[in-house]
């Protein structure tokens, strides 16, 4: 539909940003601080990423979610321009921050103009095509990180990041508008009130949980992975960029699949268990691969592709359950992401002081298999 196309491109330029930094934020950082300090920066950039998803009700009805996406994008552009350049830590940790509190605000804004835009009949294979959109950015960010990260030096990786933002920008001063710009002043709650509603609606809930189990993989498994491949088995950045991007196939392969059966065939409630056992299964196997790249591939493929069926139909079950004007419900189910940093940060820290590097990914899949836990007790939409 030709109305949703301006949503799906800014959210494509901004994927090549978030693609291209996403596994070398914890590399950059780890050149002014130890793991433990940069666990802790993205502890401070996700309680900031917090505030703003638990503000950001009120601030869309005070100032609109256009001017909130473009005020956003500007600020992403400008701290990541920072990252390139900053040469103390002080200057890389306020950028970093900045840039962590924000990066996934814009995701909220594009959630909300895709959800105002989407029919319901066809929401699994809507948001199928838009997250597989997401995952092919990441994909093409990663092959610049690949091609632009030499010996450690990342400085032209994150300018051409930068440059990239230049689209989104532009789409969000001329070409997205909101159909419904008055709906946000009738639904919004106090914060209270708004998490006792949440708590109540078991599947909101429960689909809201496993979204967190997911959630804190991708966070752990961005921080801590690329510290453990390139820091602690020594990997180069040029194989570890080729690794993940045939680790990030699935979401092109079979998220948008995924989605459609969903929607016509099989409901959610199956293919989010699936994804959740490949989760988890494949965690157990990761700390005795060694240096292994192939079986590093392999697993991080298969982890991948149960990730990418959990995240689809997470995703597809949620907004087959809220419609537009839930925007509270929608922050707390976007609010899993900054969340799962919080957690991912602090039982890294945690694990990284008593138990050898390794370790992280049993703590990993604990969560994982807490996540699975949800997902058997949903109701299927089908």
């Amino acid at each position: 539909m030709k109305r949703l196309v301006p949503v799906f491109v800014a959210n494509f330029f901004f994927s090549l940003n978030f693609g291209a930094l996403l596994f070398l934020n914890s590399s950059l950082l780890g050149q002014f601080f130890r793991p433990d300090m940069v666990s802790f920066l993205f502890l401070i950039g996700a309680i900031g990423n917090t505030l703003l998803f638990l503000s950001a009700p009120i601030l869309i009805e005070r100032l609109g979610k256009r001017l909130l996406l473009f005020l956003s994008l500007v600020l992403v552009a400008i701290s990541t321009a920072v990252l390139a350049l900053a040469s103390t830590a002080l200057l890389v940790a306020v950028a970093f921050i900045i840039n962590a509190s924000l990066v996934y605000m814009v995701f909220y804004y594009f959630d909300i103009f895709l959800e105002e835009l989407s029919l319901n009949a066809k929401t699994g294979e809507i948001r199928g095509a838009y997250i597989a959109l997401i995952h092919f950015g990441l994909i093409a960010g990663l092959l610049v990180l690949t091609f632009l990260a030499v010996d450690n030096a990342f400085k032209s990786v994150y300018l051409v990041a930068t440059g990239l933002l230049v689209f989104p920008i532009l789409l969000s001063i001329f070409s997205l508008k909101s159909p419904s710009p008055a709906w946000h002043t009738l639904h919004r709650r106090h914060e209270l009130q708004l998490f006792k509603s949440w708590w109540k609606v078991k599947s909101i809930r429960r689909v809201t949980l496993a979204r967190l189990a997911l959630e804190f993989f991708y966070t752990s498994m961005i921080i801590y992975t690329p510290l453990y491949l390139h820091g602690i088995l020594g990997f180069e950045w040029n194989v570890i960029g080729v690794m993940f991007i045939i680790m990030l196939l699935p979401f092109i392969l079979f998220q948008w699949p995924v989605g459609m059966l969903a929607d016509h065939f099989m409901g959610e409630k199956e293919f989010m268990i699936l994804g959740f056992l490949f989760m988890g299964a494949s965690l157990l196997f990761m700390p005795y691969l060694g240096t292994n790249i192939i079986l590093w591939t392999v697993l991080l493929f298969c982890s991948r592709m149960g990730a990418s069926f959990t995240e689809i139909t997470t995703d597809s079950y949620f907004f087959k359950h809220v419609d537009a004007t839930d925007t509270g419900f929608l922050s707390i189910f976007r609010l899993a992401r900054p969340v799962s940093v919080m957690l991912g940060a602090i039982f890294g820290a945690i694990t990284l002081n008593i138990f050898s590097f390794e370790k992280i990914f049993f703590v990993i899949a604990i969560v994982v298999f807490f996540g699975l836990k949800e997902s058997l007790q949903l109701r299927d939409t089908l």
